[in-house]
């Protein structure tokens, strides 16, 4: 009897050493999946990561060699390993095809891709500056203002509209209000007030605005030949008039002399780019009245 009892006990201790081993092997098992799967998802990862730096690089190139659908192509190719989330690496990828779009002139589209990136985080100064240079090229003058990034360029691209259209009292107003507004289009505001006093025939006064403008922002070309031009003007007109004249006799109207001068509009702040893909935007010139720049 005690020998069936021993003989019980010992096939009981076998089999609770069987389930002992049946276990930890089961946990061997999951330990050596879980690795196994581990590495299986970083392969994977890095592949991924490797295929999206892969066509961020192609993109970028392609934009550079001006062939920007195809850039564009590249760079949504890289969105789509992003699932609809917006990171670092999403958002270089957006910089780079709003820049492609806005060159491209596709203004609507990369308004878009910058009110995306404006979803993301709304008070992003780029971003918003990226999306009031569309609507500008859109016409929407007063959708740019309301993001108050770039009021000075828009400011003096109003005033380059009324010296086309020779209304310079409603120019220098435009130009005052740019002065108030301040940022990165001043020096483009001074030289067309000098400009539209030029324009307006008050020679004395231009010369003063040129004067101030060389000694604030530095000798330039055009400068100096306006310079030498209204200094040319007023000594004729002094010596035309004798120790007789007035000092208004010192607005003399261009026509009457003749001359015209030379009008270079610029861009100004560009996207993406201060991004740029800062950054975005070329200068351009247009010839419009005496040396006005935009």
């Amino acid at each position: 009897m005690e020998d069936e009892r021993a003989r019980a006990r010992a096939r009981a201790r076998k089999k609770k050493k069987r389930r002992q081993q049946k276990m930890m092997f089961g946990i061997l098992f999951l330990i050596v999946m879980v690795v196994i799967s581990g590495i299986v998802y970083g392969i994977m990862g890095y592949q991924r990561e490797k295929k999206k730096q892969e066509l961020l690089a192609e993109g970028v190139r392609l934009l550079e060699d001006g062939s920007y659908d195809e850039a564009i192509a590249r760079l949504d190719e890289a969105l789509q390993w992003s699932k609809g989330k917006i990171g670092e690496f999403e958002t270089n990828v957006l910089l780079y095809r709003a820049d492609a779009e806005y060159r491209l002139e596709d203004y609507a589209a990369a308004l878009n891709t910058y009110n995306l990136l404006r979803n993301n985080e709304e008070e992003n100064a780029q971003f918003k500056k990226g999306a009031a240079q569309c609507m500008v090229k859109m016409g929407d003058y007063d959708g740019a203002l309301e993001l108050g990034v770039i009021d000075g360029y828009i400011y003096n691209l109003r005033a380059l509209e009324q010296i086309r259209a020779e209304e310079y009292d409603a120019a220098l107003e435009w130009i005052a209000r740019g002065k108030a507004a301040g940022g990165e289009s001043m020096q483009d505001l001074s030289y067309n007030e000098a400009v539209i006093w030029e324009n307006k025939g008050d020679y004395a006064r231009a010369l003063e605005l040129f004067e101030a403008y060389r000694e604030k922002y530095g000798p330039d070309e055009n400068v100096e030949r306006e310079i030498t031009f209204l200094r040319s003007r007023l000594e004729s007109h002094e010596e035309s008039v004798g120790t007789e004249g007035s000092p208004d006799d010192q607005a003399v109207s261009p026509e009457a002399d003749g001359t015209e001068g030379n009008a270079v509009p610029s861009e100004g702040e560009s996207g993406a780019g201060e991004g740029e893909s800062e950054g975005q935007e070329s200068s351009e010139s247009e010839t419009s009245g005496n040396g006005a720049v935009g």
